[in-house]
């Protein structure tokens, strides 16, 4: 018996945006590893990124509790053993979680700003940042499995996590060409750094490894007992939002665009990592109210 579950716009922004601060911090990482100085700037903008946007996602879930008091009982109760985990509740690992998370990825961000001051700073950055870099693939992880371990048809699937987990680091690169792209345009240089478009190419073979996802997603969906909340969200109920916003804008437009590999004008990669933006929150918002048919 599948027992209904009432998730609104809140929980759909939470979903995308832990998984966007998260993705940005993978980034961050994985070019502060590289060693290269060329990759700097693009750790101090994924690092700048992270914790705002998982922070704001925890803000949203407290509104859509109802109750403040009650995200702070995941986490704490009275009498001995103050702290509060449930081993068996996926919401009680994901509260846990995302304050992991945004505790590292601030301390990672102090660390990315004044490093350099200290002889040892750069090693520790890199040691905190390993740990955040586990921590953001457990919440690219968790987005998905808090809806794939509920007894909704739609949203049990082993394919769901694997979707929002490769969605979460696509945007989070998009997120960080964002606002490499708007710096530039703030600065009216009319060419964007060149790593960007290396950027662009990454994430577009990113999209492309989403996009086989999507398809499994989709195909196994329609041949399941899931297959009525399938076509609706791919045909008369959601068909706009999917095939345009989600497909075409936010996933081939940005596929298409990054497989060049060439420098575009700063405007052109602000409109199009936008895209990869959009795209990401209108997958994970089809997805949760189509799941509530």
């Amino acid at each position: 018996m599948e027992h209904h579950i009432s998730w609104g716009i809140p929980v759909a922004f939470d979903l995308f945006l832990a998984g966007f601060g998260a993705g940005a911090l993978l980034l961050a990482v994985v070019a502060d590893l590289s060693g290269g100085k060329q990759y700097q700037k693009i750790m101090r903008t994924g690092a700048i990124i992270a914790p705002w946007p998982v922070l704001l996602g925890v803000i949203l879930l407290v509104v859509d509790l109802g109750n403040p008091l009650r995200f702070w009982e995941f986490l704490l109760r009275k009498g001995p053993g103050i702290l509060m985990f449930n081993p068996d509740s996926v919401m009680s690992i994901g509260v846990w979680l995302l304050t992991f998370f945004v505790i590292l990825s601030l301390v990672y961000l102090v660390l990315c700003l004044v490093s350099w001051v200290f002889v040892w700073g750069a090693k520790l950055r890199q040691l905190v940042g390993v740990v955040a870099f586990c921590f953001a693939l457990l919440v690219t992880v968790y987005t998905g499995v808090l809806l794939a371990a509920t007894p909704n048809p739609l949203w049990n699937s082993v394919l769901l996590p694997a979707v929002f987990s490769v969605s979460a680091l696509s945007t989070g690169i998009a997120g960080v060409v964002f606002v490499l792209a708007l710096g530039h345009i703030y600065k009216r240089a009319v060419k964007i750094d060149p790593f960007v478009p290396e950027l662009e190419k990454i994430n577009s073979w990113v999209i492309g490894l989403l996009l086989l996802i999507i398809i499994l997603f989709v195909l196994v969906g329609l041949v399941g007992i899931s297959s009525e909340r399938m076509k609706m969200i791919i045909g008369s109920g959601f068909g706009i939002l999917w095939w345009i916003g989600i497909v075409g804008l936010g996933l081939i437009v940005p596929l298409l665009f990054g497989r060049k590999g060439k420098a575009n004008t700063p405007g052109a990669s602000l409109v199009v990592s936008a895209l990869v933006l959009l795209g990401g929150f209108l997958l994970r918002y089809v997805i949760l109210m189509g799941g509530q048919i």
